[in-house]
């Protein structure tokens, strides 16, 4: 076989790879990718969306700067390592920043590269967005899945609440939320004049 059949053959071979794992991927995980990254919360693959990884998994550091980006949030440029394992890197930035305002806990190790899982990263997209918790009970995984169930952000309830979460799933959640977030806060308010009214 000669060389430039040879080549025909492996660049086919790989081009319908590639059309394989976008196809893989559902045009609406891909739309909420878009989304964020035009609200310039992740980094836009639009012209490539296997750019976005979104059936790998992600990890605290990467789902830290999706958070502090999606509050607004001033964010800090200096690192003190608050945490013995966050480095000065460019996750260091995002993860003290969450500290100072109350997303996340001070311990001794953030575990940065850690993947975070699905009710953790419900958990952060809430706190950035500033929507309560509708119970507290002993179980907070719940709390938060049922909660983003009420305010339409997820489907269906699930109670995998430790599987490593999913790229397409921190994009899903997140650009729900940003959609949904007008809603939420009027239901909130309504809530809280409902309970002042007993």
């Amino acid at each position: 076989m000669n060389k430039k059949i040879l080549l025909t053959i492996v660049f086919w071979l790989l081009t319908s790879l590639s059309f394989l794992i976008v196809n893989a991927s559902t045009q609406k995980e891909i739309e909420t990718a878009n989304f964020l990254a035009s609200e310039w919360i992740i980094k836009d693959n639009s012209i490539a969306p296997n750019g976005y990884r979104l059936w790998d998994t992600i990890t605290r550091k990467e789902t830290m700067k999706i958070v502090m980006k999606l509050s607004w949030l001033e964010i800090t440029n200096e690192c003190k390592w608050f945490f013995s394992d966050v480095m000065e890197d460019w996750g260091c930035k995002y993860i003290e920043s969450a500290l100072k305002v109350w997303f996340i806990a001070k311990n001794n190790k953030f575990r940065p590269n850690d993947n975070i899982t699905k009710t953790e990263s419900m958990k952060l997209v809430l706190k950035a967005k500033w929507i309560k918790k509708i119970q507290n009970t002993t179980n907070w995984q719940n709390d938060y899945m049922e909660t983003a169930y009420k305010y339409g952000i997820i489907e269906k309830k699930y109670y995998d609440y430790n599987a490593d979460a999913k790229r397409w799933w921190i994009f899903t959640i997140t650009t729900a939320t940003i959609k949904k977030e007008k809603e939420i806060k009027q239901k909130q308010k309504k809530q809280i004049y409902s309970d002042e009214a007993l």
